[in-house]
Formats: structure tokens, sequence, C-alpha cells
């Protein structure tokens, strides 16, 4: 799961991706997941190029291909049960499975590494303010910054509470395994309404009446977004060519 420190640790380092404009990198994004997803099944390897830039675009980031392999990771367990299930289809419908398969799997994978490179290279503040920028509400934005924030401070709090329970000895038989594990998460649960309590108190003594502060800002530089021209470019070649 995502922490506090995950939500920034990336994205304050320097590189030409990193210093692109947060509304120019949000519509590439957006724009290559949509090219992404609307490959048809049986041009897979239209996926390749994709996956290239992708590649190229994370080591210009300098991300490191650990923190990416981590949160690629989170499909595993899916593609493993649909590689598992691939002996069971008939065998006159398993190629045309075998090709589905792959095509779920490489857009899955590709999209997910999207996200990531956006998230690791973009403070979440600045994918508010280019969501907000280009016509996103502003309730929608607030709600999304909350979400990460919120989920980040519950995953460190968890993970201090298992370091707790790890520090107090090892927790022996099934039972009583999950005995432990429904009272942390019962006391977890009643930190979480504790902490929301709190915060919309301090968002009170603040000023805070309902609406949201706009987060627009300037308009993006003339450079940034030839960028992205030359990049959506890039992002729709695969697609011309095999209309051609």
């Amino acid at each position: 799961m995502i922490s506090a420190a995950d939500l920034h640790t990336h994205a304050k380092l320097r590189s030409p991706v990193h210093h692109l404009d947060a509304r120019v990198k949000l519509v590439c994004a957006s724009a290559l997941v949509a090219a992404i997803l609307i490959t048809p099944v049986a041009h897979n390897v239209r996926l390749a190029p994709y996956a290239g830039l992708l590649v190229t675009l994370a080591m210009l980031a300098r991300l490191p291909l650990r923190w990416l392999l981590a949160r690629a990771a989170i499909l595993l367990p899916f593609l493993i049960i649909g590689a598992l299930a691939l002996p069971f289809v008939a065998a006159d419908l398993r190629v045309e499975a075998i090709a589905l398969y792959v095509s779920i799997a490489g857009k899955c994978l590709l999209v997910l590494l999207t996200t990531s490179v956006l998230m690791g290279t973009t403070p979440v503040v600045d994918s508010l303010r280019a969501g907000q920028a280009l016509g996103l509400p502003r309730t929608v934005t607030a709600l999304l910054g909350f979400a990460m924030t919120y989920l980040a401070t519950l995953t460190d709090e968890a993970r201090t509470m298992v370091t707790a329970r790890d520090c107090r000895g090892r927790v022996r038989g099934t039972c009583r395994a999950v005995t432990v594990a429904a009272s942390m998460l019962r006391t977890l649960m009643v930190r979480t309404f504790e902490r929301a309590q709190r915060v919309a108190l301090a968002m009170v003594a603040r000023g805070y009446n309902g609406r949201m502060p706009d987060l627009r800002r300037a308009p993006a530089r003339a450079g940034h977004v030839f960028v992205g021209v030359i990049f959506i470019a890039l992002i729709i070649a695969p697609h011309l060519t095999g209309l051609l």
C-alpha cells in the first residue's frame, strides 16, 4: 500500500520529466491510457511501442526499478490466475484466449506503469491543480486530495501497529492471529473516526466554509505544450500506421 513517504519521495527528483508542466503530463498520460485501451486484441504488437515509450520515460525520470516493480506486483495474482485458467479453455478457442489474455495483461500492466510514472514525477498537489485547471470540479479535486493523503496516513499508522505487535512477541496459533488482527482493525477504525473529527475541526478553525480554494495557476509554457504535442503524436503514430 502507499505510504505518506511514497507520495513525494520520487516526485522531488530532478529530471526533464519532473520539470514538465503537470497539466501537460496529465493530458499526455490520459491520451496514452486511451490509446492503450483502444488497441485491438488482434494487434497486440502495437502495445510494444507504448511499452518502450514508458520504459524510456521511467529511465529519463530516474525512477527506481524496484519502486516500479513493487507497483506492478499488484497485478501478479490476477495474471497468475489467468495463466492457470488457460489450459482449461477448449482447444479450438485456445489461440483466441491466449491473444485475449496477452491483450488484457499487457494493457493493465501498461496503464499501471503509466499511472506510476505520473505519480512518481508529479507531486499530489500539482496533480490536483492540473486536474482542476483542465476542468475538474473543485469538490472532486478536494475529495481526491483527502483520499490520497488520508490513505497514506492510515497506511503508516497500520504499519506502526504491526511493528508494535511484532515487538511484543510472536503470535502463535491461527485463531489467536485472527483475533489479534480483528482487534487491530477495530482499533484502526476507531482511530480513523477520531482523526477525521480532528481534521474537520482543524479545517473549520482555519476558515473552511464548505468551499475549496481555487487551485488554478498560470498557463503552461509554450515549450511544455510543444513537448506534449510531440508526445501525443508519438502515441497516435502506431494507430495511424495500422490504418495506412
